[in-house]
């Protein structure tokens, strides 16, 4: 399912952004796009210190790749101007089949008491650890919070490019994303970044659950001078990376 290409301003700048249709052609870029955009992301940051290779641009590459082949994903580029891609964004569309949360209110997990399946990772490499604590909760999250057999989207990928952050058009890509809801009745589902919140508050996303991690639990080592973390510039926190908060987030239908 695709879109005709819409035109919108966006953000303080008032940045003109055509939402099109995301083409074959398009994926290498649009995978380096996500590359950039979490190079000082702190979570992915860490998560890149472990044995495994963990490549953004490979990671997303893929994904993309694989959504585009398939009859149920939407995904779309923004276009500034100048012809250039300055964000992408995915959804994917679900009949529904996960088992029935018991209540649609605000969840707050923790980073902090590890389930079953993490203590069953390898200990060797912390960062193991921490794949299998984000594993585990996004299987609670899709298993209680999102409701039996009720037709909803996802979204399955939202990057926009570091030099254009601030001007609107994550908020752009969402709402395109929710019109589409809309038109069809569903509520969207996202799992959200520490640095996406605020576009996907913007866009009438409100949180359902958090998931709290202390970073230093899992990083091997602590961070090097330059290197993003979430503590920003107070010197009580030196060479701790710090809390980062993953959030599952909904929208309901016809909402802001």
């Amino acid at each position: 399912m695709s879109s005709s290409p819409t035109t919108s301003s966006a953000g303080m700048f008032r940045m003109s952004v055509s939402i099109q249709p995301l083409d074959t052609p398009d994926i290498p870029a649009c995978a380096r796009l996500s590359a950039a955009a979490f190079t000082s992301d702190p979570h992915t940051i860490v998560k890149q210190l472990g044995r495994q290779p963990y490549d953004m641009f490979t990671i997303a590459r893929s994904d993309l790749e694989e959504n585009h082949k398939r009859q149920n994903f939407v995904c779309v580029k923004g276009v500034d101007d100048q012809g250039g891609i300055v964000g992408h964004a995915s959804w994917v569309f679900s009949g529904g089949g996960q088992r029935r949360a018991p209540s649609r209110g605000t969840d707050t997990g923790s980073g902090n008491g590890e389930p079953p399946a993490v203590a069953a990772a390898e200990e060797a490499d912390p960062i193991e650890r921490l794949h299998a604590l984000e594993e585990a909760d996004t299987q609670y999250w899709l298993q209680n919070l999102v409701p039996l057999d009720t037709p909803c989207m996802f979204v399955v990928g939202l990057a926009v490019s570091p030099s254009h952050e601030g001007k609107g058009i994550g908020t752009a890509l969402l709402r395109h994303g929710n019109a589409i809801a809309d038109a069809h009745r569903l509520s969207i589902w996202a799992h959200s970044s520490h640095q996406a919140y605020a576009a996907y508050s913007k866009a009438g996303f409100e949180t359902r659950r958090e998931l709290r991690i202390d970073l230093d639990n899992y990083a091997p080592r602590p961070p090097h001078d330059g290197e993003a973390t979430m503590t920003g510039s107070s010197q009580d926190d030196a060479g701790r990376w710090g809390q980062y908060v993953i959030r599952y987030m909904e929208r309901m239908p016809g909402g802001k």
